[in-house]
């Protein structure tokens, strides 16, 4: 069934649905009047007064009093934040009177913090900040991270580069030079692995993008080493705390269904006036000229000639102003999700399944084909111990990953290469009769070659599984037992069919990768109160092993074209076999102590024993300590103003180990040669005394809250030091080796956090709620090994680096630029026609001054709408993919002085004759004076690609991220189809740039890698917009 089809299917579906609930709606309700009060007979103003299980309602105005228009028979449900709620069935009188009593327990809002502890929010020390499952059923994205950006303050979130690829979510700034920069992912308290995997070009996508969004219950994230030190070294980059649904008392059924388009929507401003050819012709040695002599956009003007294509045909030389674009389809996302839950008091279970199928914009390219089982059982033996039971089976297909970066298999080079006058017919032939490659030339490889010839597949099978028993041996003492599984076992083949034009004997390769994660924990708690003082203790042991193997297999030659199989050569294949294991055992212990309910002091202290260490440097301790003060139950303050006020502060240590196998020189097989196993020691020098790398933290904070919590600010200021760091850096080849462990570097991180959040409008029927977040993160690398000022951590080509630089703040981007002088202008060489090169010119870094989200709700009866304005402001961007279109012509930039270099009479280039015509440099000499001088403007625009400054930009951006608007079904029209709730919306996500600094068709948040050398784009594709629709349903 082709994409048209499945759309007009489904706008179908959705239209039908929409007619047959807007019949309904028209059910005669009645008006619901009454009060509510509290038990001393006093009213209370705002509060929630809904029609349960629909987003029908209201609030109580000045007096208490509120009407709202129900059927008879509904549920009605009465909340105010610290009373007990009530639900009452109107039985159709009024006036219905309620009574609230204030209820202990919920005002404290209660929040979950390291191994699973649930501490009271304001006690806590430290900044966290949560989000529900509400901000990310409407508009999701299939990768967890993702729908994070924008919407905590402090965390960076790097887009993946293209379906079924790499998030990278980096929380308070980069910490590690070499390391992994990243947050610990934890759920329901047992981690899980979140590795970003990317090999021979392609993006297998991290692990944390196996998270199942339709099973989270909400998030909380641990910013800093303050949050997260009892995690230990997995968590000195903070932790992203995730917990699932888990079933409820009774029995439902919710089917959730999901549709999304994705289209690019934004394409480069492509010149339609010259086409294929070079030197203002487009072949110099045939008539008529044949198409195959070249590949760029550097012949004549395009006005009807006749040529030969690039299928041998004869066409007219003409314009295809749409030629990448209809290159280009809609993809589609389908996610569909059925839970069942259900139980009662003591045993509770919830079960679930949910399948994510989805292609891509580049047609039979990733194509994804996800389903994830889910089961988790709550069981209360007795009233004193439970058992907390969960298990998520992950089979995940992707069929035809879409290269990346300059890759000759990468189909993106159709948006850098293809020639504005070759039309797409010329290449949809992508083979000859002999089974070789047609339609191309050099390096540019026929897109429907690469979609139809070249393949790849990978399946992985994941499990994720956790136990957690719960033991009360009296009211005040407990104790909690946790054991967690992650492991998976994945496989693959990459396929490059013999024929092409760059690879013509072809090439294949096999994998299987296994992991194993485990993780036991051990922790009991103490909780006493003594009249104004309380007590809250946790001492356990923490138990870590991670297993991983791999193996692969390649050959480097084809005999059979198309016949997918390893053994399809005439050679023996090359094998490699990888094995590693990691163990790190930990003790640990913290002490909550509180006096009357706002002075909290916080210590904790965890101890790790690292197997990747060396036996003197193995063990390593780190603390913490905090304070916060509750303002307003410290003293008599009016709470009808400021509700709430809370002052913090708190320090930390965190220590970090590294990889396996980098403390004693290890040797590797080479296979046999006469009898003989061949081996080589590795060509890096390990380090036989590596200590921990160890992140001194501390921050301080407030949290305010105004008017019964309709306006709150939260605000923090931090600073990191991360010393000691395991750096591996490159030695001198007279050394014998080509890389050395070192235990060097410094790196300094602070910051301001700042969170607004408030309701605007708080009307019966209409409410407006806005969360505002902004942060900003200063880096500076200190240093580096002695003698050492930077160290690459990325790169493109030669043209430009990513460093961890002394001095600069990290990820600092440098390359070849133009030398100035004191008033901006170029400096040409004396005498010739070349810029003065400014080898190692400074472009700075790629990591932004500052980032910010928006979010705004707002809710009419049944009816809301919220979207989120996420904004990032500076940082720098390299684009490749800008420089190759200079180099090819296609662009309106490579316009300049075309028309007047074409109309002289004859193939104009640099020789002693001055050209009166052309394009030129902007320049001066050394000694001032005008260096202009017109020169052909095909090497015009190859000459600027070299020079890196011409190809930087200012990668800031203003996006509209995410739109939802829903509807909810009124219960009188859903009791009648027999169904508890129905919600629709309508949904989108990245809808909008309202603001760039990129060239058109170029998204600022383009990366080559999901890795640390960010800053540099490689071709990436061009924006692109994804919308749809989400039907929610509860039975």
């Amino acid at each position: 069934m082709n994409l048209n089809c499945i759309k007009k299917q489904l706008s179908v579906c959705f239209i039908v649905a929409l007619l047959l609930f807007s019949n309904n709606v028209i059910a005669q309700n009645k008006t619901l009047r009454g009060s509510v009060k509290d038990a001393g007979g006093q009213p209370l103003i705002g509060v929630n007064v809904v029609e349960k299980s629909t987003t029908n309602g209201t609030v109580t105005d000045i007096n208490g009093n509120y009407s709202l228009s129900v059927s008879e028979g509904a549920t009605i449900v009465f909340s105010y934040i610290g009373f007990s709620g009530q639900e009452v069935v109107w039985n159709g009188r009024s006036p219905l009177d309620i009574i609230l009593r204030e209820d202990a327990e919920l005002l404290e809002e209660v929040v979950v913090t390291a191994l699973g502890i649930k501490r009271s929010a304001k006690a806590l020390s430290y900044s966290t900040q949560g989000i529900g499952t509400e901000s990310m059923n409407d508009a999701k994205s299939s990768n967890l991270v993702s729908s994070l950006s924008g919407k905590i303050a402090g965390v960076q979130v790097t887009q993946p580069g293209m379906n079924n690829g790499s998030a990278r979510i980096i929380i308070r700034g980069n910490s590690s030079i070499t390391g992994d920069n990243q947050p610990l992912f934890v759920v329901d308290g047992m981690p899980i692995d979140n590795t970003s995997s990317e090999s021979g070009n392609l993006d297998y996508g991290n692990g944390a993008a196996d998270i199942n969004p339709e099973n989270i219950e909400s998030i909380e994230v641990l910013k800093g080493a303050n949050a997260s030190a009892l995690y230990g070294s997995r968590a000195a980059n903070g932790v992203v705390l995730i917990t699932t649904k888990s079933g409820k008392e009774g029995f439902s059924v919710d089917f959730n269904s999901n549709t999304m388009f994705q289209t690019l929507i934004e394409f480069p401003e492509y010149q339609n006036a010259y086409g294929v050819g070079t030197s203002s012709y487009i072949d110099n040695k045939n008539n008529p000229p044949l198409a195959t002599q070249n590949y760029r956009s550097w012949g004549s003007p395009m006005i009807g000639q006749l040529i030969i294509g690039l299928d041998g045909k004869q066409k007219t030389y003409l314009p295809e102003p749409d030629n990448v674009k209809d290159f280009y389809q809609t993809a589609i996302a389908l996610t569909n999700s059925l839970s069942v839950e259900g139980g009662g008091v003591k045993n509770r279970y919830r079960i679930s399944y949910t399948n994510n199928y989805s292609t891509s914009v580049v047609e039979k390219v990733n194509i994804g084909n996800k389903s994830t089982f889910n089961l988790r059982l709550n069981n209360q033996f007795t009233d004193w111990m439970s058992l907390d039971s969960k298990i998520s089976y992950i089979y995940d297909k992707v069929l035809n990953r879409q290269y990346s970066k300059s890759d000759s298999k990468n189909p993106m080079n159709s948006y850098v290469h293809m020639a504005r006058s070759t039309s797409l017919s010329e290449l949809r032939e992508w083979r000859d009769a002999n089974g070789n490659e047609t339609g191309t030339h050099r390096n540019f490889s026929n897109p429907y070659w690469i979609i139809n010839e070249n393949k790849n597949e990978d399946i992985k099978k994941r499990i994720i599984s956790s136990f957690n028993l719960n033991i009360n041996f009296t009211d005040e003492l407990s104790l909690s037992l946790r054991a967690g599984l992650d492991t998976y076992n994945w496989n693959g083949y990459t396929f490059v069919n013999k024929g092409g034009m760059n690879q013509k004997d072809g090439n294949m390769g096999t994998f299987q990768r296994e992991l194993e994660n485990y993780d036991l924990q051990g922790l009991l708690t103490y909780n006493k109160r003594w009249k104004k003082i309380s007590l809250f203790a946790n001492t356990g042991a923490v138990m870590y092993s991670n297993n991983q193997k791999s193996y692969t297999q390649t050959i480097n030659s084809i005999l059979q074209a198309g016949l997918i199989n390893i053994s399809n050569t005439s050679e023996y294949p090359i094998d490699t076999q990888d094995y590693s294991r990691k163990k790190i055992n930990s003790v640990l212990a913290a002490v909550s102590l509180g006096y009357n309910d706002f002075l909290y002091l916080d210590i904790t202290g965890r101890n790790d024993w690292s197997s990747t260490l060396p036996l003197q440097n193995n063990s390593y301790f780190y603390p913490s300590i905090g304070s916060s003060f509750i303002v307003t139950d410290a003293f008599s303050i009016d709470k009808s103003f400021l509700s709430f006020g809370k002052v913090r502060a708190s320090m930390a240590i965190v220590g970090s180990d590294t990889g396996p196998y980098r403390v004693w020189d290890t040797y590797s097989f080479d296979g046999i040669f006469n009898g003989a196993t061949l081996g080589s020691l590795s060509r890096t020098m390990n380090n036989r005394d590596l200590k921990p790398e160890k992140t001194y933290s501390w921050e301080v904070g407030t949290d305010i809250r105004f008017l019964n919590n309709r306006l709150g600010l939260d605000f923090t200021y931090y600073k990191t030091r991360t010393e000691n760091q395991i750096i591996n850096a490159q030695l001198p080849t007279s050394s014998g080796y080509l890389r050395r462990y070192y235990n060097a570097g410094e790196i300094h991180n602070d910051g301001i956090e700042l969170m607004l959040y408030g309701t605007p409008v708080k009307k019966p029927n209409f409410t407006w709620e806005v969360n505002v977040n902004w942060a900003k993160n200063n880096s500076v690398v200190n240093s580096l090994i002695e003698g050492v000022d930077r160290f690459q951590i990325g790169n493109y080509s030669s043209y430009i680096y990513v460093y961890a630089e002394v001095g600069k703040p990290y990820g600092y981007l440098r390359g070849l630029g133009v030398k100035r002088d004191e008033n901006g202008k170029m400096i040409m060489e004396d005498g010739g026609g070349l810029l003065m090169k400014d080898p190692d010119k400074p472009f700075g870094t790629s990591v932004p001054d500052w980032i910010g989200g928006i979010t705004n709700t707002f809710k009419y009866k049944n009816v809301d709408l919220n979207f989120l304005i996420d904004v990032k402001k500076g940082g720098v961007m390299y684009s490749a993919s800008y420089s190759k279109m200079l180099t090819n012509g296609m662009i309106a930039e490579t316009l300049f002085g075309r028309d007047d270099y074409y109309i002289r009479k004859v193939i104009w280039g640099e020789s002693d004759s001055e050209l009166s015509g052309g394009a030129y440099w902007d320049a001066v000499y050394s000694d001032g004076t005008s260096a202009k001088r017109f020169m052909s403007p095909q090497n015009f625009a190859y000459t600027r690609p070299n020079y890196a400054e011409f190809t930087m930009f200012d990668a800031s951006y203003v996006k509209l991220r995410e739109l939802a608007m829903g509807y909810t079904v009124p219960k009188s029209v859903v009791n009648r189809l027999k169904i508890q709730r129905l919600r629709l919306a309508l949904v989108g996500r990245n809808l909008w740039t309202i603001h760039k600094n990129t060239p058109q068709g170029f998204d600022p948040e383009a990366s080559q890698t999901s890795g640390n050398g960010q800053g540099i784009e490689n071709g990436s594709l061009p924006p692109s917009a994804v919308y749809g629709f989400d039907i929610k349903l509860t039975f």
